[in-house]
C-alpha cells in the first residue's frame, strides 16, 4: 500500500490490535522465524481480516434515497 489515507491508516491500526492479540498467545519474545506454521498463518489472517474488517465498518453508506 502506498501513502495509505486516514481511513487505511486506521484500518492498519485495527489489524495491528488483532496481531498484538495472537503474539500474547505466542510470546512477545517469539521470533517470526520461531512460529509455526499454523502461527504464522494466525497472524497473516488476523492482519487481512482485522484491515477488511475496519475498511467495512469505516465505508461510507450509501443513501437509501438513490433508486439504484
Amino acid at each position: 500500500m502506498i501513502d495509505p489515507d486516514e481511513r487505511e491508516q486506521a484500518a492498519l491500526r485495527a489489524a495491528l490490535r488483532n496481531m498484538a492479540e495472537l503474539m500474547a498467545e505466542f510470546g512477545w519474545t517469539t521470533r517470526f522465524a520461531d512460529l509455526t506454521e499454523a502461527q504464522a498463518l494466525a497472524l497473516a489472517t488476523a492482519a487481512v481480516d482485522g484491515f477488511q474488517e475496519a475498511m467495512q465498518t469505516s465505508a461510507p453508506r450509501p443513501d437509501p434515497e438513490v433508486p439504484f
